[in-house]
């Protein structure tokens, strides 16, 4: 009876989209909740951001619209993928991965706009294709940060779809939904532990489901073809795989519990209004360009930041 006022706030939804919010593969971690949606008759439509790690993709930044091929034009913010969609160097994306083995076109979210662009072309969409609701799942779970947590190293692309989505929410219901408690490797359980207290206290926890035998052999599918350590806790959490696990080659240890392999409903505005520091920070920004400076400015490190110093690293190495 644990999901029981979840599915309550779920049922009187239509059609859905899902949007893995954080980059990378975290579009794997939108399947869980698109099953479980599915069952219950609300169609579901999945989404990402064609931003991949710096080990997969040395390009710093998300690509930008320009260097992808084999997409259909939404407008300036969206485009469809497909199994074909690339970089014009050739770089098929995780959400071009995961349209080849679900067989589905998947919406790609373009970034560097700002975050009132993106809210006003998805509100558009949305309306087009009679989507009712937008679920923006983390991986990880870095999307309810407070700001303070040494840890914290990628929130400018999760800062920037909450600030998308709470804007949304005047025309579009949104949700945020986190996979993998500390899958990622940032953010301590202890510290996601005090942010769900907060957000609980604040009547922002909408409920929680874990893993199917259904949505766990899609998702060993879809890892399979690609490349994540974030999404592939969960699997490992559901077969009953429980302690220290390696991830990011080695470099950091996490630990596999229960927990990993449930996905955490939660409430927008409380996210975005008494945890997420980085998102109301960004939140007027114009680019990603201005949005990434401010969280440096504030003393936040990021996931651009980084790759922009790796790539001039390797630059001078190859110098």
């Amino acid at each position: 009876y644990l999901i029981n006022p979840m599915l309550k706030s779920f049922s009187k939804y239509k059609k859905a989209l899902l949007v893995g919010i954080g980059g990378g593969a975290d579009v794997i971690g939108t399947i869980p909740t698109k099953l479980h949606l599915e069952s219950f008759g609300i169609k579901c439509v999945l989404g990402g951001i064609p931003w991949e790690r710096y080990s997969i993709d040395p390009f710093p930044g998300p690509r930008p619209f320009d260097q992808i091929v084999n997409v259909v034009n939404i407008n300036d913010s969206l485009c469809w993928a497909t199994e074909k969609t690339k970089t014009q160097d050739g770089l098929f994306f995780s959400e071009s991965k995961a349209s080849k083995v679900l067989k589905e076109k998947i919406l790609l979210v373009n970034i560097f706009n700002s975050s009132a662009k993106i809210a006003k072309d998805l509100k558009e969409f949305c309306k087009k294709n009679k989507i009712d609701l937008i679920v923006g799942i983390d991986v990880g779970g870095d999307v309810i940060a407070k700001g303070d947590e040494p840890g914290l190293s990628s929130p400018l692309a999760d800062s920037i779809m909450l600030s998308v989505l709470k804007k949304v929410e005047t025309s579009v219901d949104t949700k945020i939904a986190v996979l993998g408690y500390g899958s990622d490797g940032e953010l301590l359980p202890s510290e996601l532990n005090s942010s769900l207290s907060i957000i609980s206290k604040k009547k922002g926890l909408i409920g929680m489901i874990g893993i199917n035998a259904d949505s766990q052999k899609i998702m060993k599918k879809l890892i399979a073809k690609i490349e994540t350590d974030a999404s592939r806790i969960p699997t490992l959490a559901f077969s009953g795989t429980y302690g220290p696990s390696k991830i990011r080659r080695g470099r950091i240890e996490i630990d596999v519990h229960p927990f990993s392999q449930i996905t955490v409903y939660l409430k927008t505005k409380i996210i975005f209004k008494d945890i997420s520091l980085s998102a109301r920070l960004v939140h007027k920004s114009l680019n990603i360009w201005e949005s990434n400076k401010i969280l440096l400015k504030n003393g936040f490190k990021t996931e651009l930041d980084f790759e922009i110093k790796k790539h001039l690293t390797s630059l001078k190495d190859i110098k």
